[in-house]
């Protein structure tokens, strides 16, 4: 159970005066050593970048990476109070205090988890069909450049998506694999280890090809929970905070600890088998072959020819 390190998460993130330093202080007091902090500026806006790593028994495995995708935890001054947006930051920021504390007691996984996200109590929102979005502090690349590392073997990218009617179910919902610009089937373990943690069916969230290219081609996106796709080899599966409402991203008071706590669970359990070699985020024959057949799709993540 990790509601605890949820409800915790919940708790830091809701003040206005958070910040980067304010939950590294945390994670370090909680045991975790390597924790960075990058504070990027421009034109009046800043955020803090979050990264931290948990090394697991065999640091040299295969490094699992968690990406709480975000444009804020906040909008202030539009709004008062955690937005539903924060949900990410929420996931990545419990499941590094719920590894930390499970290594305390002596439960340390096989191989390294990286988690990266970013704080930002302050974002502005923007518009959106059929509600509006919370509008991420920077451009999209400059934020993957800061989310996405070259370490991460496999990414799970954890955010809000609840601004749309394509699952129609409160709870998580998971993405097919998006790597180099292709769409791959969800492996059955994944589906399995969803399953087990929510007690419930395992849903997908149907993606198109423009939901994973870059969000700098101005197109319509479901959100950018695959946006990590675009600046990395590496296989995104998307972890999907969903709702039988649309509810927009700058809305307040809509925070489920319980279905962030689901999402947590399987973030964690994804990572204890993901270093010592049990959860293939694809199958590496099929990726061959269709490579083959039909060659690189790799300019989809890119922005494409210009007007």
């Amino acid at each position: 159970m990790s509601m605890k390190q949820v409800i915790e998460s919940i708790e830091l993130l809701s003040a206005a005066t958070v910040d980067g330093e304010t939950v590294a202080a945390l994670l370090r007091a909680r045991g975790v050593a390597d924790v960075i902090v990058t504070r990027v500026e421009e034109g009046g806006l800043y955020t803090d970048f979050l990264a931290c790593t948990l090394p697991g028994r065999d640091p040299g495995l295969p490094a699992l990476g968690l990406v709480g995708r975000l444009g804020g935890v906040g909008a202030r001054p539009a709004v008062t109070g955690l937005v539903s947006d924060a949900d990410g930051a929420i996931v990545a920021i419990a499941t590094a205090l719920k590894l930390a504390d499970m290594a305390a007691a002596g439960d340390v996984l096989a191989g390294p988890v990286r988690i990266h996200t970013h704080i930002c109590p302050h974002a502005a929102t923007r518009p959106h069909h059929p509600v509006p979005m919370m509008k991420s502090p920077f451009a999209m690349r400059r934020m993957m450049s800061h989310e996405v590392h070259a370490g991460m073997a496999a990414i799970l990218s954890v955010d809000t998506t609840r601004g749309n009617r394509f699952v129609n179910r409160r709870g998580v919902a998971l993405t097919p694999v998006a790597k180099e610009g292709w769409l791959l089937r969800l492996p059955e373990r994944m589906l399995d280890v969803m399953g087990w943690v929510s007690g419930e069916l395992p849903a997908v969230l149907p993606l198109t090809t423009q939901d994973i290219t870059p969000y700098e081609n101005g197109l319509w996106h479901v959100n950018s929970i695959m946006q990590p796709g675009i600046v990395t080899t590496a296989p995104v599966i998307g972890v999907a905070l969903t709702a039988q409402t649309t509810v927009p991203g700058c809305a307040t008071g809509v925070t489920n600890a319980f279905d962030l706590d689901v999402a947590t669970r399987f973030c964690i359990e994804v990572a204890k088998l993901f270093g010592p070699g049990n959860c293939a985020f694809y199958d590496e024959a099929e990726w061959a072959e269709l490579l083959r057949r039909y060659g690189s799709l790799a300019h989809l993540q890119t922005v494409g020819r210009e007007a």
